[in-house]
C-alpha cells in the first residue's frame, strides 16, 4: 500500500495541537503509516500550504479565509479541526463540540454551588463567532443566573500594553460579585486571570474560581495556583479527523454536517478546588460525599458525619443544588467512574468497586441513564 502524503497545518506549541497530531499518527499507523508534512508552528501563526506541495490530503486548523480558499482551490481533500467554520460545505470539519464543552463547564460550576458567573473571551480570534461563550451563558441563565462578560480594550497576546491590559483585567475581576465562577475561553487566558488575581491579592479559588476552556498543560502548570481546565480529548479528535480524511480521499464526498465530539471532562486543579456554599453544614456534607464517593456510602453515613436532620439536609441541599442527597452521592460516583475509565485500563468490576457502586450492573444502569451509553462504550470513545 502506497503511503498517503498528508499535510498537517496544525500548531505544535499547545497541548491541543500536539494531541491532534498524536491522534492522527495513531490512525495512520493502522493504515501502514502516512508521510506527513509538518513544521513546528505557534498558535497564532497564519498557516498555509507550502508552494508546490504535492500530496493526497490535508488536516488543518482552518482559522482564516486565505487558507480555506487555498485548500479549496487545490482540490485536495481536507479536514478542518478548528472551531472556525471557514469553507464549511466544501471543507469537512471534525472537532470538539464547543457548545457541549461550554455546557459541561457550566454544569461543573453549578454543581459546586456557584450562583455568580463570569466569562472572559478569547485572546485573538478575529472572525470567530463565540458559540462557546454563548453556550456557557445560556447554561447558567437557564438556571436563573446572570453572567458578566469581559470586553477587553487592550490586546496582550504579543506583549503589547501588557501592564494596561492586566490592570484592566484586575479592575474587572475586582468589580465582580464574590464568590464567582470565572470561565476563560482558553488555558492561556485562564493563566492571565489567575495572574491578575494574584497581583490584586484576590484569593483563587476562595473568591474567584478560574477554569480554562481548553487543556493547555503548560498554562495549567505555570499558573499560580494550578489551573483547572477542560479536556477536549485532542488525540481522539485527531484520530477521527484522520479517519474522516481517509474516507474523503476514497470517496471524494464531504459530509453535509461537521463531526462534533464531546469533551472528556474537567481536569480539576487548585484554581477551582472549592465549594461556593454559604451553608457550612451543607458544605461539610457535600465535601464528605465527594471525598468518599469511592466507598459505598449512603445518606445515613452523611448524617453520621454532619450534625443535621435528614429532612433539613434534603431541603437545604435541594435549595442550593436542585437535587437530593442521594442524587449528590450518585453524581459524585459517576464523575469518579468517568475519571477512572479514562485514567487506567482496569476491568469493569474494579471500576464499579472503586467508584462506590455495588456491582457492574448498577454502574452500567446509572451510567447509561446519565450519559446515554455504557461505561465500556464511553471508554472506547475516548481511547482513540
Amino acid at each position: 500500500m502506497k503511503a498517503l502524503r498528508v499535510a498537517l497545518l496544525i500548531e505544535t506549541s499547545t497541548s491541543w495541537g500536539s494531541g491532534i497530531v498524536q491522534g492522527i499518527a495513531e490512525y495512520a499507523s493502522t493504515r501502514g503509516g502516512w508521510q506527513f508534512f509538518l513544521e513546528p508552528r505557534g498558535r497564532f501563526e497564519r498557516l498555509l500550504l507550502p508552494d508546490g506541495w504535492q500530496g493526497e490530503g490535508v488536516i488543518a486548523r482552518v482559522t482564516h479565509a486565505a487558507l480555506a480558499e487555498q485548500v479549496i482551490a487545490s482540490g485536495l481533500p481536507c479536514v478542518n479541526v478548528s472551531w472556525f467554520s471557514h469553507g464549511d460545505g466544501q471543507i469537512a470539519r471534525c472537532t470538539t463540540d464547543e457548545r457541549a464543552t461550554a455546557r459541561e463547564c457550566g454544569v461543573y460550576f453549578l454543581e459546586r454551588g456557584f450562583r455568580q458567573f463570569a466569562y472572559c473571551g478569547a485572546l485573538h480570534r478575529p472572525g470567530y463567532i463565540d458559540r462557546f461563550g454563548e453556550s456557557f451563558m445560556e447554561t447558567v441563565r437557564s438556571r436563573g443566573f446572570s453572567c458578566s462578560v469581559f470586553a477587553p480594550q487592550y490586546r496582550i497576546e504579543h506583549g503589547d500594553n501588557w501592564a494596561q491590559a492586566m490592570e484592566e483585567l484586575g479592575d474587572w475581576i475586582e468589580s465582580l460579585p464574590k464568590p464567582v465562577a470565572l470561565l476563560a475561553f482558553e488555558g492561556i487566558r485562564g493563566r492571565q486571570l489567575t495572574e491578575a488575581c494574584r497581583l490584586r491579592g484576590i484569593d483563587v479559588p476562595g473568591e474567584v474560581a478560574v477554569l480554562g476552556g481548553d487543556h493547555d498543560e503548560l498554562s495549567s502548570r505555570i499558573s499560580s495556583p494550578k489551573l483547572s481546565t477542560i479536556d477536549h480529548s485532542p488525540q481522539r479528535v485527531g484520530f477521527k479527523a484522520a479517519e474522516l480524511l481517509d474516507k474523503l480521499i476514497s470517496t471524494g464526498k464531504v459530509p453535509s454536517e461537521p463531526i462534533l465530539l464531546p469533551p472528556a471532562g474537567v481536569v480539576t486543579r487548585q484554581s477551582t478546588d472549592t465549594l461556593a456554599v454559604d451553608d457550612p453544614l451543607i458544605a461539610q456534607a457535600i465535601h464528605y460525599i465527594r471525598e468518599n464517593a469511592h466507598r459505598p456510602i449512603q445518606v445515613r453515613d452523611v448524617l453520621e458525619q454532619v450534625p443535621i436532620s435528614r429532612r433539613s439536609l434534603e431541603l437545604r441541599l435541594f435549595q442550593l443544588l436542585g437535587h437530593s442527597p442521594a442524587e449528590e452521592i450518585r453524581r459524585a460516583r459517576l464523575q469518579l467512574a468517568r475519571r477512572l475509565l479514562l485514567s487506567n485500563d482496569e476491568r469493569m468490576p474494579w471500576i464499579a468497586a472503586h467508584s462506590g457502586f455495588e456491582g457492574v450492573e448498577v454502574l452500567t444502569r446509572a451510567f447509561r441513564k446519565a450519559f446515554g451509553q455504557t461505561p465500556s462504550a464511553y471508554r472506547r470513545q475516548f481511547r482513540r
